[in-house]
């Protein structure tokens, strides 16, 4: 019995680790993160796992990445938002181009109705 409570005492320590400590961690490297970073991660991860059961999924793995990247600085938010806003201007629209996006007008002027 004896050792039976202390197995059922470590499980649930365990558990608590995974549960709080982990969301804690995740909320703490998130909040370390500067705007730039957590704009260019939601928008980059915005369309991930479109039409499968794991769209959940995709969108963390995807956040996690892009976490790991601007938190050791292998890569620049700016150059993310800047690739997404070139994505958004070259793509194939049926007819004409939609207006663009808030964010690549404040930052890159958008686009010119002529490119």
């Amino acid at each position: 019995m004896r050792y039976g409570l202390l197995a059922l005492g470590i499980a649930v320590c365990i558990g608590l680790y995974q549960g709080c400590f982990t969301s804690a961690y995740d909320a703490v490297t998130t909040a370390a993160l500067s705007d730039d970073a957590r704009l260019a991660m939601d928008l980059r991860c915005a369309g991930r796992g479109r039409g499968t059961n794991q769209s959940g999924r995709a969108v963390a793995e995807c956040r996690a990445m892009l976490k790991k990247l601007y938190l050791s600085g292998s890569l620049d938010p700016d150059k993310t938002l800047r690739t997404w806003c070139e994505s958004v201007k070259n793509a194939r629209w049926g007819g004409s181009r939609p207006p663009p996006p808030p964010v690549c007008v404040e930052r890159y002027g958008g686009w010119h109705a002529s490119s």
